[in-house]
């Protein structure tokens, strides 16, 4: 009896450990963006003006998200395709003037609840384990209140959140018309530029 006890009680304890590792994955998204060598004339050239994006994924010099560089937008992606969980946009900034447009990693979707905690991204209280989950450069303290996102929003974050100006952490959500397009790649300098 009581080694059915014991074993009924690692079982239990198991289950709750379980419980507690859940995690959410992303497959899909890549962690560098890709060089277009000719790009489709539909694209659109985005300046580059926060560096928030400028993580250190192995890109070669110079990094497309370095300031003053450009990256190619499409502007008419989320006209055919739904809004993904590590899709990294340009979106409209709120309430500021000197920039109307800002550049983000899609982190949180409708419906989810998104948490920050020592700098480590939940998503419905489970841990975000990809690439884009955890700014290790970020202060170990940084956490923040969870935001209930509701349909048509959505939370925006920079790779590394200290320098994410415009994105959720100070804006809060993003409504679904608030994401202009998609950034789809980069033209290495020199590449048919003028």
């Amino acid at each position: 009896m009581r080694r059915k006890i014991m074993v009924l009680l690692m079982l239990f304890i198991a289950l709750i450990l379980s419980g507690c590792t859940e995690t959410v994955t992303d497959t899909v998204t890549v962690d560098k963006i890709k060089v277009i060598e000719n790009p489709d004339p539909s694209l659109k050239k985005v300046k580059v003006r926060t560096d928030g994006m400028l993580s250190e994924v192995g890109y070669s010099h110079p990094h497309p998200f370095g300031m003053g560089n450009e990256v190619l937008v499409d502007l008419k992606y989320y006209e055919q395709h739904d809004i993904s969980r590590g899709d990294i946009v340009v979106f409209k900034t709120k309430n500021k003037k000197e920039q109307d447009t800002d550049i983000a990693r899609v982190v949180g979707l409708p419906g989810e609840t998104v948490r920050i905690k020592k700098g480590q991204v939940y998503i419905n209280d489970n841990k975000l384990d990809v690439f884009y989950g955890n700014d290790s450069t970020s202060d170990n303290s940084d956490s923040w209140n969870a935001v209930a996102l509701k349909e048509n929003e959505y939370f925006i974050l920079a790779d590394v959140r200290w320098r994410g100006f415009n994105d959720s952490q100070t804006a809060g959500a993003f409504l679904k018309q608030d994401v202009l397009g998609k950034v789809v790649g980069y033209e290495k300098p020199g590449i048919n530029q003028k």
